[in-house]
C-alpha cells in the first residue's frame, strides 16, 4: 500500500561538494520535433519494431516501482577506487505524453544511507534507466541511425545499431552543472533483437562535444533483462544495471546503478465519511 503523497517531486537529490553533474531525462514539457523527409531506409523495419517496443517500455516503466542501488565511486590513479559510498532508493518514474508533449519526473525515497559518509565531491546520476528513449518515436527526428555488423552475445545474434544526436534537436539526456542544464550530444550503439526489436544492451557517450565545460568524457552503459511480473503473460524487459563514467582533466567518477524488485505501482486512497448526528 502506497499513499500518493509519499513520493516527492524531485528529479535529483542534492550533491556533495562543488560538483553538480547529472544525467536526467528532460523533466519539463516541450514540443516534439517535426519529422524530416527521407527515402526508403533498410533500417526502417527494425527501427519500427524497436520504437514500438520502447513505447511499450515507457508504458510499463511508468507503472512500476523498483529498488535502485547506487554505488558512487571516486577513482584515482590507474582507475583504482579512492572513495566510495552506497545508497539505496525506492524509485518511481513518472512519464506522461499529452498533446504532443513529454513530461518525465523521477521520484526517489532513500531507504539506505551511506555508512560513515564523508563530505566529498561525488557524481549524482539519475534517469539512466530510460536511456532507450533515444529510440522512442518522440525523438525519431533527433537521431541518425546506422546499421553496423551483427554481434553474438550469449549465443544470440543481435543487430547493432549506431545512433548519433542531431545538433539543435531535443536530447533525452541533460548535463547539469551549477544548476544549469544543457542537452547532451549523445552517440552510441544499441544491441537489438532483429526479430522482436527488443533492446538487450545500449551504450552511449558524448565524446569531446562538452570540453568547453571541462568534461573530457561521459559514458553510460545500460543492460536489460527479462522480469516476470504477476498479471503479465510475458516477461517485461527492464533495466538491470547501468554504469556511468564521467572524466574531467583531473577527476574520474563512476556510478553503478542496480535495478531490482520491480513491482506495480498503486495508489491507496482512504476516504473517511463522517455522518452528521441528528
Amino acid at each position: 500500500m502506497i499513499r500518493e503523497n509519499r513520493f516527492r517531486n524531485g528529479r535529483s537529490i542534492g550533491m556533495r561538494g562543488f560538483l553538480q553533474a547529472a544525467a536526467l531525462l528532460l523533466a519539463w514539457p516541450f514540443l516534439a520535433p517535426a519529422g524530416r523527409a527521407a527515402g526508403p531506409d533498410p533500417l526502417a523495419p527494425l527501427l519500427t519494431r524497436t520504437r514500438a517496443v520502447v513505447e511499450e517500455f515507457v508504458d510499463d516503466l511508468g507503472n512500476l516501482r523498483y529498488e535502485e542501488n547506487v554505488l558512487q565511486q571516486k577513482l584515482g590513479e590507474n582507475r583504482k577506487n579512492s572513495y566510495k559510498q552506497e545508497t539505496q532508493f525506492d524509485t518511481l518514474m513518472l512519464m506522461r505524453f499529452q498533446n504532443g508533449e513529454l513530461t518525465v519526473e523521477e521520484s526517489r525515497i532513500r531507504e539506505m544511507e551511506p555508512r560513515k559518509a564523508e563530505v566529498r565531491p561525488l557524481l549524482l546520476t539519475s534517469g539512466f534507466s530510460t536511456l532507450a528513449m533515444v529510440f522512442h518515436p518522440f525523438y525519431e527526428s533527433s537521431f541518425q541511425f546506422t546499421r553496423l555488423d551483427d554481434d553474438v552475445i550469449d549465443g544470440k545474434t543481435l543487430a547493432r545499431v549506431r545512433f548519433e544526436h542531431v545538433l539543435g534537436t531535443p536530447s533525452p539526456v541533460l548535463y547539469q552543472r551549477l544548476l544549469t542544464g544543457r542537452p547532451v550530444e549523445l552517440e552510441g550503439t544499441a544491441w537489438i533483437d532483429p526479430d522482436s526489436g527488443q533492446i538487450f544492451r545500449i551504450s552511449a557517450d558524448v565524446g569531446t562535444s562538452m570540453q568547453d565545460l571541462g568534461l573530457n568524457q561521459l559514458r553510460a552503459e545500460l543492460q536489460y533483462a527479462p522480469v516476470t511480473m504477476s498479471g503479465s503473460p510475458q516477461p517485461l524487459w527492464l533495466p538491470a544495471n547501468a554504469t556511468i563514467d564521467l572524466e574531467t582533466p583531473k577527476q574520474h567518477w563512476r556510478n553503478t546503478h542496480r535495478f531490482t524488485k520491480y513491482r506495480r505501482y498503486t495508489v491507496d486512497v482512504q476516504i473517511d465519511v463522517v455522518s452528521k448526528q441528528p
